[in-house]
């Protein structure tokens, strides 16, 4: 049987945050325009009592009817009763005298290139001419979010909340290797986010131009605290660009920052863009901090670093070949 209109509406409108207190007990605590559950501290309600995110599960929705479709696979009909059930006519946020919302534009689709068999001219293009860790690139290429085409491209994935590919950027590795694109259907608001990794929640962001000054700054920090696993412990995100499309959307699913880092490029563009972003998230409660590389971008400063470790150690082993 069809459901009923109005018994639907309710159960969209359900409060969440009475619906888990009832429901499951949980008791919130509000801080900073949302409610964090005490039981549960990566269970996250935002101020509009319907948005929720839970950090440990790696899921989030917008509603009751998201949590027990989603969280607890129940079947649509029961999750309806279950709302419903749980929470009383006091319980409903108040959609009904809301004005009614624009249709969301429709989702793009997005055409990847096929890939390759042996990705040989990532590896050399990134490890090898760039100097970026293999431990990093390997992580990357098992989640699905870098891979080589049949072209010898390099292909940068930008996936959403269930792992699907949203945006990919391409990158030549022959010649003079300025080749570089979006896929056609890519969503910008979907960045190159290396932040999925780590057993802990990063508090801080460090944001870039490019997916591989992104992945350049994780072999830096990796160099500096003599850890392959140092990259892990904070987020990264690519803009693909000096705009900021992505860092909202970014914000909005990943509650636990609280500090954003602009690592842009050294130049004229970076530093302009650095400038105007900073100010704007600067008022949004958030901590702001600037950190240009010391040359252009951070591959470049990366490379410098593997180019002077690579002369120290020939500088050390004709030492040691002289005192024999």
């Amino acid at each position: 049987m069809r459901i009923d209109e109005n018994i639907l509406r309710q159960a969209r409108a359900a409060d969440v945050l009475a619906f888990f207190e009832k429901y499951k007990g949980f008791t919130f605590a509000s801080k900073g325009g949302e409610y964090r559950c005490r039981e549960h501290p990566s269970l996250v309600i935002k101020a509009d009592r319907l948005s929720w995110f839970w950090h440990s599960k790696g899921m989030g929705g917008y509603g009751v009817l998201d949590y027990l479709t989603k969280a607890e696979n129940m079947p649509f009909r029961q999750a309806v009763d279950m709302a419903v059930t749980n929470c009383n006519c006091l319980e409903f946020v108040e959609l009904y005298n809301r004005p009614e919302q624009p249709s969301a534009p429709p989702v793009k689709k997005l055409i990847l290139p096929e890939r390759t068999g042996v990705p040989l001219r990532l590896y050399d293009y990134l490890c090898n001419k760039r100097g970026i860790d293999g431990e990093i690139v390997n992580t990357l290429m098992r989640a699905d979010m870098l891979y080589e085409d049949t072209r010898g491209n390099i292909v940068f994935v930008g996936l959403d909340e269930c792992d699907k590919p949203r945006f990919a950027s391409l990158r030549g590795t022959q010649g003079d290797c300025s080749f570089r694109g979006d896929c056609k259907g890519s969503d910008k608001r979907y960045g190159f986010n290396m932040s999925e990794f780590s057993q802990v929640f990063p508090t801080r962001l460090f944001i870039f131009e490019s997916p591989i000054d992104a992945m350049s700054h994780a072999s830096l920090m990796n160099i500096h605290v003599g850890d392959k696993t140092a990259w892990e412990l904070d987020s990264r995100l690519s803009l693909a660009g000096t705009t900021d499309t992505a860092l909202p959307f970014f914000l909005k699913k990943h509650f636990d920052v609280k500090e954003l880092i602009f690592c842009l490029d050294n130049d004229k563009a970076g530093r302009e863009a650095t400038a105007i972003m900073a100010r704007k998230y600067a008022e949004k409660d958030l901590a702001v901090l600037i950190d240009f590389p010391k040359g252009k971008d951070f591959n470049e400063d990366l490379q410098a670093l593997r180019t002077q470790i690579r002369a120290e150690k020939r500088t050390n082993t004709r030492r040691q070949d002289m005192s024999l």
